[in-house]
């Protein structure tokens, strides 16, 4: 996507405070001329520009904003996940009380048919009591009766309770199975809900800081990946040999495939967004850091004398880059831009490669 800079735009808008000043009618000719130096006053605080710090404070202020929503919505969507794998478990525990509930049912099922008999037995076989014993004259087997019917009735109440309680157990068994799938089906929809949310959260605070990004014609891609490099990363890379950095130790520039070591990657990067502020596009990158097996190629594809012997090349400590789209044009107009604007960002033009061999492309980070 082009990119308007911000001193075109500055040129075609003017920003207000949203009211209208209001001037009392002149009279004469002191009327005109206090008029004019108002509406003259008036214009010049309009279009002053807002000061550098806050400016970046402010592009800083909606990022954080943008990684804050980012992080949040990252933050509930592990929550989502875990609480999610808790309530397959909870499922699995429903399943299991529901089959409870199920072998109770059978248990009780089981239970009807001895007492049914119980009930049977004592309605044909009553216990006479000592009555009963003189009329039929038979002591011993009316006391083995009366003995049978005392055990019948002890076996009918056990099982009358053993019932009860299975009875019970299956009314708390189905409560519960009730509850925990409201519980489940509740907190699945609130958890979803939550996620959404913050998904909405932010897209919307990424979309503003896009949006604000592309009307100062700053390219979000850039500002992001400045943002995103720790430039204190680059430490280790001291301790490795040349070509074969630590790919922690470096960050990737705006276009994908070019990496520089994490200190000359934050310092080109903002370098960068003052050269999309002047010209309108990012600068053109044909080579930044290359590792061992680059240099080795680069080396066989190029005539003696027009690349470094590998493993000595200034690109392979990620350190260089070289940059076209009229900045490779010796004393041209972006060629003068980055020799003027450059080294307040540590990154120069060597004077070796202003003679032999002459690169004007060529720029390296001196910190």
């Amino acid at each position: 996507m082009p990119f308007e800079s911000e001193q075109a735009r500055r040129r075609s808008r003017v920003p207000g405070n949203g009211g209208t000043p209001v001037l009392t009618a002149p009279h004469g000719f002191r009327g005109r001329m206090a008029q004019a130096l108002v509406l003259v006053l008036t214009t010049a605080l309009m279009v002053a520009p807002m000061p550098a710090t806050a400016y970046a404070d402010d592009l800083e202020d909606l990022r954080e904003q943008a990684e804050q929503a980012a992080t949040e919505l990252e933050e509930a969507t592990d929550r989502h996940v875990e609480r999610q794998g808790e309530l397959e478990d909870a499922q699995e525990e429903l399943v299991g009380t529901l089959h409870e509930l199920q072998q109770t049912e059978v248990e009780l099922g089981e239970m009807r048919e001895p007492l049914a008999r119980l009930a049977n037995t004592l309605y044909r076989q009553p216990d006479g009591g000592m009555l009963q014993i003189l009329v039929d004259g038979s002591l011993d087997d009316d006391l083995q009766m009366q003995s049978y019917a005392a055990k019948l009735s002890e076996d009918n109440q056990a099982l009358i309770q053993d019932a009860t309680d299975l009875r019970e157990e299956q009314a708390s068994l189905a409560v519960e199975a009730q509850q925990m799938q409201t519980d489940t089906q509740l907190e699945q929809a609130e958890l979803a809900a939550e996620v959404e949310q913050l998904r909405d959260q932010s897209e919307e605070s990424t979309e503003l800081l896009t949006s604000e990004l592309e009307d100062r014609g700053l390219d979000p891609g850039t500002f992001e990946a400045a943002a995103d490099c720790d430039e204190s990363a680059a430490g280790p890379a001291e301790d490795y040999p040349n070509g074969l950095l630590p790919d922690d130790a470096l960050c990737q520039l705006y276009d994908e495939d070019q990496f520089l070591r994490a200190d000359a990657a934050v310092a080109f990067l903002e370098l960068n967004m003052e050269y999309v502020e002047e010209f309108g596009e990012n600068m053109c990158i044909t080579s930044a850091y290359r590792d061992l097996p680059n240099q080795h190629r680069v080396y066989a594809e190029q005539p003696p004398g027009f690349a470094a012997t590998p493993g000595t090349s200034n690109h392979g400590y990620g350190q260089a880059i070289d940059l076209g789209c009229g900045i490779q044009n010796f004393r041209s107009e972006r060629w003068n831009w980055m020799e003027e604007n450059g080294a307040r960002y540590d990154w120069i033009h060597p004077d070796w490669a202003k003679n032999n061999p002459f690169e004007p492309w060529h720029w390296e980070y001196e910190p």
